[in-house]
């Protein structure tokens, strides 16, 4: 087999030796000068029509080379080995070598390219310095000046689940973030995202939320509405001590307004919701519960070392309660000391 074109015999492409078959087509194509831009307030960057977080200059670049890659359809594989040289803060050159395979054609193309560094303001960024918001959480605590742990394990739960959720989808982000008189108020790009925050402190804090809407204009025809979701929380937290119908609980648990519970006197296991209790009062808070050194175990009776005095103290036993030795929880209270699961 000779080439048609050059007359050098060997193996043949549509009739052409490697060399003419390789310079009478494209197969692939790189431009001569490829542009990245690059966020000025997050640093992301954008590649083809999509931004990417955290990643570097370098990264973004190569990135960029290859999406601006252009195959003809026969092409079936290509791959591009980059050297990068740093002319100046602002532009890169780039020496490419692309592989690729057509039928069974396999060749290298070798290409430079030009690359230019622009600063622009990525999509979410735009958002955000316009205060874009599609609904408000209204995080508060029970009463001025209460649970200020759980106000900010709530604040928190909030601002990690939505950081989150931002690495999966740049649409997602805290828009703005005010302190406000008990508690916190946060502007969220994602009203869908907002309803799925709200129910998720109901469940982990026990929390109360009101909804309300506002129409704020319309769009192709629809209007739009802005949601916002009033989330109070409870005086109480698991692990707390309550006085319930005048008995005494340990709240295990809280998943929106049900509770689940063990009576103190019996430990026996219940759960309930708030709608059936006529009156709730923390009888001691989950810190205030305290361990105590077994001294001795008998049938129906515990006695052990009060923590705070020393002096030995003899318990009534639940009967759901195991013998054990080493340590117990216990809780004071006017009516005597009560053992705590």
């Amino acid at each position: 087999m000779f080439c048609v074109e050059c007359g050098k015999e060997g193996e043949t492409y549509d009739g052409l030796c490697a060399s003419c078959h390789l310079a009478r087509r494209h197969f692939v194509s790189l431009p001569e000068i490829v542009d990245v831009q690059v966020c000025g307030s997050c640093f992301a960057a954008r590649i083809g029509k999509k931004w990417v977080d955290a990643i570097s200059i370098e990264d973004a670049i190569r990135r960029s080379i290859v999406a601006s890659l252009e195959k003809e359809k026969s092409v079936t594989g290509a791959e591009i080995a980059l050297s990068l040289k740093e002319r100046d803060i602002r532009n890169y050159l780039a020496d490419a070598t692309v592989k690729f395979t057509t039928g069974d054609f396999t060749a290298e193309k070798s290409f430079q390219v030009l690359v230019r560094l622009k600063k622009d303001t990525c999509q979410r960024c735009g958002k955000k310095s316009g205060h874009y918001y599609e609904a408000i959480i209204q995080l508060r605590g029970p009463q001025e000046g209460s649970s200020s742990k759980r106000l900010l394990a709530a604040r928190e739960q909030i601002v990690s689940k939505v950081g989150n959720m931002g690495t999966q989808s740049r649409s997602v982000f805290i828009s703005k973030e005010e302190r406000m008189h008990g508690g916190y108020d946060f502007y969220l790009s994602s009203a869908s995202v907002a309803k799925a925050l709200a129910k998720d402190l109901s469940d982990r804090f026990g929390a109360t939320s009101k909804i309300s809407s506002s129409l704020v204009g319309k769009k192709d025809g629809k209007e739009l509405v802005r949601m916002t979701y009033l989330v109070r929380l409870p005086e109480y937290e698991a692990g707390d001590i309550l006085l319930v119908d005048k008995r005494l609980y340990l709240l295990h648990s809280i998943n929106g307004n049900t509770l689940s519970l063990t009576d103190l006197s019996n430990w026996q296991e219940s759960t309930t919701t708030l709608g059936r209790l006529s009156e709730i009062e923390i009888a001691k808070r989950a810190e205030e519960i305290l361990e105590a050194q077994v001294i001795s175990d008998k049938a129906g009776e515990l006695q052990i070392l009060d923590p705070e005095d020393n002096r030995p103290v003899e318990i009534a036993k639940p009967k759901r309660f195991a013998g054990r030795t080493g340590t117990v929880r216990i809780v004071k209270t006017k009516n005597g000391v009560l053992l705590v699961p």
